[in-house]
């Protein structure tokens, strides 16, 4: 390509100039030596002599060039010490720029007059430490500058080495950017924020009180916009009972700092029969373009949703934050989202060569049945499936022999390793009764799918791996078992399904509703009747959960240990020698010391192996999800758990108790 410059002459150096004529100067000259040397003395071999000025040469000329690197690379050195001189310190102190001297200690060594009127004071400040002074660690200050508020206005302080000798001499100089920092503030304070709201399950909470239902979501309303006004923002409603609302960012740290009070407020509307409105929120203000936001947002009140609603959810530019969830998910009579869907679910395995069908780690009875009903979904689609199981499960060894009596699940389980061998470029995992690729029976098998789909009935709490494709969480049902009776009810007929089918799945519910007796609702009856249709016998499914003897002494190691906390929550440990079953003898004693009085909560912790199991319980006063999710647990708001690793039980006890404290401090127990 043509230079654009090339018609302006090019500028040369003074200094390199006189380098090229001196050089030229010195081949003119070897050469007139040569020539007298071949002239005079003709004894002498004219190619040694030639090669001999050569030689002289070439070190004149490497001679030159290490004076002029020489010269060039100390002249700056030179300069500094001139700057350090008379001259400098003259400089230095009329400078505009507020600067100080301090040794290798950060002693202060000397400070210029902008710096006195900077800190706004004429005391004498010699002596003293610049970390104290400029509050800011000695480490801190560097080149790469680092910002600190003196006499209220904001500074960058740049850090300068002059001398490492003895204790060092270093500069630092100070840059006000206060205006620059007041316009950065005023920009993200008035960068628009944008929220999502939606109005939790309002028709199935007023299905008796349908002549109130108008009058009930408009004094919802009201209350919205009495609080976007309050922060001179905009509410629209965009559906049924969803609205959309834009403000300045500077109102929404009062939200946090309040732990957005607005869910109280809402929560005490009541209509009908003491029926409480709630509303899920999810809001954002990150960085980026305001699509950046908006997306954000619809994430977050998808997660509000999921996680049970009557709760915010705030997306920051780091993390994701969690406030409200006090109340217990609002039942929803309606099915008819279980059975849209299926029907996505069957177009994905459809569109799959095989299925890999995955509960979690330590499965149970609902993600076992969860398993078999998924199962017998993708062989209606005419698609391969596999269910990935602990073939050394003591606890679900039972179930497996019980399903292998049949032809058709006689080669379905596999493990670990025979799983990965089936992943492939189009197979589909579906992961039940958990939302979270880290918390599957085999993790690897679930980093390895490209394609992933989750049914799961806990609180969401986490964000969705990219390689998930289609998720269905509803923490309003009682278990994964009911999701999945819904889906298969809507496909398959009572008659047609095998009685090995309807039992494990009725096993499901009946752990998870304790009998029936817990999270109960017309679904949950309606999924049971289904399954009765298809076969399933109480009694033969009650068999499953007869304990033996031993368990009975096991779970008795608990219940020697409960000591009550806070007056409302017990909790009991077991450490020394344990082993996998003490897992659900765990859960166990958590649900037997519900029943005593005055318990509102329960959690049990025991060691297996290199981690302490927490099984925790609640009467439906104490959110136990919210409690345990401080420790990297999850759950339901009344049924939730956790692993932790650590050294001891006792350790664990007190990081629960101050997640305990934590919760009630914000949520005492009415």
């Amino acid at each position: 390509m043509k230079n654009e410059h090339s018609n302006e002459k090019m500028h040369v150096p003074y200094a390199s100039r006189m380098d090229m004529v001196l050089y030229a100067a010195l081949a003119v000259l070897g050469i007139a030596l040569v020539a007298i040397v071949a002239e005079f003395l003709p004894t002498v071999n004219p190619v040694f002599s030639a090669i001999l000025v050569a030689v002289i040469y070439l070190l004149a000329v490497a001679a030159i060039a290490y004076r002029r690197i020489t010269k060039s690379t100390s002249a700056p050195e030179r300069s500094i010490h001139g700057l350090l001189g008379e001259e400098g310190s003259v400089l230095f102190k009329n400078s505009k720029s507020p600067i100080i001297a301090f040794d290798l200690h950060g002693t202060i060594l000397w400070y210029n007059d902008a710096m006195r009127e900077a800190i706004n004071s004429y005391d004498n400040f010699i002596g003293d430490n610049i970390s104290e002074l400029l509050n800011v660690d000695l480490s801190d200050i560097t080149d790469e500058g680092c910002k600190t508020t003196v006499a209220g206005r904001v500074y960058t302080v740049e850090g300068f080495v002059v001398s490492k000798k003895n204790n060092g001499l270093y500069l630092a100089m100070l840059s006000d950017i206060t205006k620059l920092s007041e316009i950065e503030k005023k920009y993200f304070d008035e960068r628009v924020a944008v929220a999502y709201i939606a109005i939790d399950n309002v028709e199935d909470a007023l299905q008796y009180v349908h002549e109130k239902f108008a009058d009930s979501v408009s004094r919802i309303e009201t209350i919205l916009k009495d609080w976007a006004e309050s922060m001179n923002g905009v509410i629209k409603s965009y559906d049924n009972d969803k609205y959309i609302m834009f403000f300045d960012s500077v109102y929404l740290d009062d939200c946090v700092n309040n732990r957005f009070e607005i869910l109280d407020k809402i929560r005490d509307t009541r209509v009908g029969d003491g029926v409480s409105i709630t509303v899920s929120i999810g809001v954002s203000r990150r960085s980026g373009t305001l699509l950046d936001r908006e997306l954000d947002a619809r994430d977050a009140i998808d997660m509000a949703l999921q996680r049970g609603g009557d709760q915010a959810v705030y997306k920051s530019e780091n993390e994701t934050v969690y406030y409200g969830g006090r109340t217990k998910t609002v039942y929803k009579r309606s099915n008819v989202r279980s059975r849209a869907f299926a029907n996505q679910l069957n177009s994905l395995i459809a569109r799959s060569d095989n299925v890999i069908v995955m509960g979690h780690r330590y499965g149970d009875f609902d993600s076992f049945g969860s398993s078999i009903g998924v199962a017998r979904l993708a062989t209606l689609c005419g698609v391969k499936v596999n269910i990935a199981v602990d073939l050394r499960d003591k606890n679900l060894r039972p179930c497996i022999e019980m399903m292998q009596k049949t032809d058709m699940y006689e080669q379905m389980f596999v493990d670990n390793a025979d799983g990965l061998d089936l992943i492939g470029p189009d197979t589909l995992v579906i992961l039940v009764d958990h939302s979270s690729p880290q918390r599957a029976q085999f993790s690897d098998i679930a980093a390895k799918a490209g394609s992933i789909a989750i049914i799961d009935h806990h609180r969401k709490n986490d964000n969705p791996a990219e390689s998930v494709k289609l998720s269905y969480i509803d923490p309003s049902s009682s278990s994964c078992c009911e999701l999945i009776s819904e889906m298969l009810e809507s496909a398959v007929s009572s008659q047609n399904l095998l009685k090995e089918e309807a039992d494990m799945l009725l096993a499901g519910i009946l752990l998870d509703t304790k009998q029936f007796t817990r999270n109960t609702g017309t679904r949950t009856f309606g999924a049971a009747q289904y399954l009765r249709g298809a076969g399933a016998n109480p009694t033969d499914v009650y068999d499953l959960f007869k304990a033996s003897p031993s368990d009975l002494s096991k779970e008795a190691r608990f219940h020697t240990s409960i000591v009550m906390y806070k007056d409302a929550i017990a909790l009991a440990c077991c450490d020394g020698e344990t082993d996998e079953s003490f897992r659900v003898i765990a859960s166990k004693a958590a649900d037997k010391m519900l029943t005593l009085k005055g318990v509102d909560a329960a959690f049990t912790l025991v060691r297996i192996g290199d981690q302490v199991h927490i099984s925790g319980r609640s009467t439906g006063k104490v959110n136990v999800q919210l409690i345990l999710e401080k420790l990297n647990g999850g759950g339901h708001f009344d049924v939730a758990g956790a692993q932790v690793s650590s050294a001891t039980v006792i350790e664990v006890i007190e990081r629960l108790k101050a997640s305990i404290d934590d919760y009630l401090e914000q949520n005492p127990i009415s």
